[in-house]
């Protein structure tokens, strides 16, 4: 296959590939918002959760945001909570859960889109982390919304929405 045939195969993986990820957003954003309503009555500041996503957005690796986060809880345990269930164990079982669960669904919907489509072994891993930038952004985003508002109910009850 020439580059002139293979770049708008390419391009059609893509479109699908977003298109799936799209679909994934609301699962997405309520799962943020619970998980970030778990910080209502901790000391974390806004520039931390930036700074977790600015990790996620430079590595584009998984493992390496989840190593961030441990070594946070181990760090700031007052703000990221050394507990099974507090947050920032909590954002790691979200990146290894749903949102895992989420990439898992947005490479079989493309594949069965596009059973041939190029670089299929790379999808389920292109997929993950974009959706892991993603819930990251809205965790940040419900975060600084609680933060400011003082409102973390509103984020419990959009998450059970």
């Amino acid at each position: 296959m020439s580059a002139n045939q293979l770049e708008p195969t390419i391009l059609r993986r893509d479109l699908l590939l977003q298109e799936a990820i799209d679909r994934q957003l609301d699962t997405l954003v309520r799962q943020a918002n619970q998980t970030a309503a778990l910080l209502e009555k901790t000391r974390m500041e806004k520039n931390q959760l930036r700074n977790l996503l600015n990790v996620a957005v430079t590595s584009r690796s998984p493992e390496v945001v989840i190593n961030f986060i441990r070594y946070q809880i181990a760090r700031e345990q007052d703000k990221w909570s050394r507990h099974s269930a507090g947050f920032g164990h909590t954002v790691i079982e979200d990146l290894r859960g749903i949102v895992a669960q989420l990439a898992a669904r947005v490479e079989e919907t493309v594949k069965n889109e596009m059973p041939h489509a190029p670089q299929a072994e790379t999808l389920r891993h292109t997929a993950y982390v974009r959706l892991m930038q993603l819930y990251l952004g809205y965790l940040n985003r419900a975060f600084y919304y609680g933060k400011e508002t003082s409102d973390f109910k509103r984020l419990r009850e959009g998450a059970n929405a």
